[in-house]
């Protein structure tokens, strides 16, 4: 058993729950189970709950390597940076 990564880029209706700041808890369904942050929430929870992988992090980063970056963990649904 090893380590692993899955990267998944894309563009578009990301970011709910931005009302949230730095060091908040989101709410991953305020726009909607369909919403990209809200099925990355629950991919993170499947793969946990129906493989038993250990889940080390997982994150959605909106905005990534500019100054605008925000980054909800997927696990403890923290919020680092501002929309």
């Amino acid at each position: 058993m090893g380590t692993f990564l899955i990267t998944i880029k894309a563009v578009g209706g990301h970011g709910q729950d931005r009302s949230k700041k730095d060091g908040e808890v989101v709410d991953f369904n305020e726009g909607g189970e369909t919403t990209p942050d809200a099925v990355a929430k629950k991919f993170t929870d499947e793969l946990k709950a129906l493989s038993g992988c250990s889940i080390e992090s997982a994150t959605i980063t909106h905005w990534p390597a500019t100054d605008s970056e925000v980054v909800d963990d997927l696990v403890t649904g923290i919020r680092k940076g501002n929309f």
